[in-house]
């Protein structure tokens, strides 16, 4: 069909049509994602009989026109004229899952589940079910694989005699010669069981575990998820049985991915064997803290808290605590291994409570905070709310405080980001004195790092630390560090004041906005530097509703009429940014 010589309101489909063949790939995705407007003007039964078998002639195109037809014919019951004709879209689509191209096969394959909702019984037994038997059959592995996705669609809906021809059909597919081919039989197989009746899954269980025996690792990897979801389906004693013995065999396992995966799914395997998971789970997970290979001690080492919850007793804590030792004995020369530990084991202080932190675990944390690489260090202490809300203060004082102090410090900015990030819990347990005391000698020194993200995170963080500790407190400890940075010769410091008055806005009274901020944003919008200026315009909009709420007359009689004053900055910036600033805020000075 030409785009010449058609009626003019049929006109631009007829120009779609053409450019599906068009040379270029924009226009051709174009036109395959307007599928509905050709469909419609052609109507259900042009569409099933012309435009249907038309797609199919295109199927070798580039993927993205593959994965937009997908996309389209997902949506397309309607356009073929309901229910009663949705199989006639699954022409195109099986072509699509023949390709090589993965993203286009799982995009048919969606679009297959979908329509295959709307199918009557009949329909799926007529169509889908042959379908399924002719990819199954195909020579082509992509097509094996594909098929995999398209069992549980159909057994939710046959009768059981042909449920069991499906089921021999999926279960030769699982010895399948093709590595790839088991493996996608394996990622499908507990959706497969999700769908079977309790009698019917007898044999689902016998295959799974001999895809759990794969010679191929990449096969046997997907196990531990087969084992989870089996285990939700049936909780009898003779069931558990059979999967435990496959979770042990994957803790054991030759390859470092299959115990990999037994590491790090610990927590929903201990909710599925809940009543055996202290006696069987849990010792295999501490012998994977152990493990021979880092990949595995890493993940094994983060799930260590999910494991703890289980079983929240001094008994445990004393059957863990050789298996973190180890971790930290000095053979372990992995840095990743101790970050993974360092951004869990903070976390267990809420699980054990108080007491049992300070018995077996705080020295650990003061090794680990010492640690020689950064990452670890990092990792710990961007975990410390969950210390400081279990511990004393004087434990916090004691032990952690001063490392904290000298993580302030640190060079690498990082760890002083992650520290100015711990503040406000800090002030919170703490309290006023002991905050002040120990910690507010380092803002000064934080308002003039040479990092700029540093000296953004702590202006952030003076609003919650004076939520926590009051506008008095800021008066003496915040304000004269913030006119300290105003009389600096560098003007990146002069910025910090500005970035640390926004802050405060959002906390502060009228009075100390009249006070204490709008001086300093009225002083520093006259500076010598354009960059400190267009910032004190920013400043200013950040402030306008705080201001408008309650501080109306400083914002009327000072700040507005600074904004106009820089309106005439000689630099572009300033006036563009003064200008926006008016813009947003709406005001007018008279």
């Amino acid at each position: 069909m030409s785009a010449a010589g058609v009626d003019s309101a049929l006109y631009p489909v007829a120009v779609l049509i053409d450019e599906l063949r068009h040379d270029d790939l924009q226009l051709r995705v174009n036109a395959i994602k307007h599928l509905s407007t050709i469909a419609t003007a052609l109507g259900p039964e042009r569409t099933r009989e012309e435009l249907l078998p038309f797609l199919q002639e295109i199927i070798d195109d580039d993927d993205d026109v593959l994965v937009a037809m997908a996309e389209q014919l997902a949506n397309g019951v309607a356009l073929v004229g309901g229910s009663a004709y949705c199989h006639t879209l699954m022409g195109p689509l099986e072509e699509l899952c023949n390709v090589e191209e993965t993203t286009v096969r799982e995009k048919s394959l969606e679009a297959l589940r979908l329509i295959a909702k709307e199918m009557s019984v009949d329909q799926v037994v007529q169509h889908l079910c042959a379908l399924i038997a002719r990819l199954a059959s195909h020579d082509w592995f992509t097509s094996r694989i594909s098929v995999c996705s398209l069992f549980s669609a159909a057994l939710a809906k046959v009768d059981e005699s042909k449920k069991e021809e499906l089921l021999k059909t999926y279960f030769r597919l699982c010895g399948d010669d093709t590595p790839m081919v088991r493996r996608q039989a394996a990622n499908v197989l507990g959706a497969i069981a999700e769908v079977l009746s309790p009698s019917a899954r007898g044999d689902i269980l016998e295959v799974f575990q001999k895809l759990a025996k794969d010679e191929q690792d990449s096969v046997r990897v997907l196990a531990i998820s087969n084992c989870i979801t089996l285990g939700h389906l049936d909780t009898s004693a003779e069931w558990q049985a059979t999967l435990l013995g496959v979770v042990k065999a994957c803790s054991d396992d030759k390859s470092w991915r299959v115990r990999y995966m037994m590491a790090d799914n610990v927590k929903p395997l201990c909710e599925v064997f809940q009543a055996k998971a202290a006696t069987n789970i849990v010792p295999l997970y501490h012998r994977l803290l152990g493990d021979q290979e880092v990949e595995v001690r890493t993940i094994a080492a983060a799930r260590v808290s999910a494991v703890a919850a289980f079983s929240p007793t001094k008994e445990y804590l004393e059957t863990l605590m050789p298996a973190l030792e180890k971790l930290m004995m000095p053979r372990e020369q992995s840095q990743h291994v101790r970050a993974s530990l360092a951004g869990s084991i903070l976390q267990l202080a809420p699980v054990f409570g108080s007491q049992l932190t300070v018995d077996f675990l705080i020295n650990i944390f003061l090794q680990l905070i010492r640690d020689e690489c950064p990452e670890v260090r990092l990792a710990l202490i961007s975990n410390l709310e969950n210390l400081s809300s279990v511990v004393s203060i004087d434990v916090l004082s004691q032990s952690l405080l001063p490392c904290i102090k000298e993580l302030g410090k640190d060079r690498n900015w990082r760890l002083r980001l992650a520290i100015i990030n711990a503040m406000p819990s800090l002030a919170k347990y703490l309290g006023e004195a002991k905050f002040t005391a120990e910690l507010s000698s380092l803002f000064g020194t934080w308002l003039m790092d040479p990092v700029f993200s540093v000296r953004d995170a702590l202006a952030a963080s003076f609003h919650p630390v004076c939520e926590q500790l009051g506008l008095e407190w800021s008066v003496v400890n915040i304000i004269p560090q913030l006119q300290a940075c105003m009389e600096h010769k560098n003007y990146l410091y002069r910025i910090s004041a500005l970035l640390s008055a926004r802050s405060l806005t959002e906390v502060a009274s009228g009075e100390f906005i009249d006070t204490h901020l709008v001086p300093m944003v009225v002083q520093l919008s006259s500076d010598a530097v354009p960059n400190v200026r267009f910032n004190a315009a920013k400043t200013i909009k950040a402030m306008h509703q705080a201001c408008a709420r309650v501080s109306p007359g400083a914002l009327k009689n000072d700040l507005v009429p600074c904004l106009y004053r820089l309106l005439g900055d000689e630099d572009p910036e300033v006036k563009f940014f003064a200008q926006q600033a008016i813009n947003e805020m709406g005001v007018q000075h008279n």
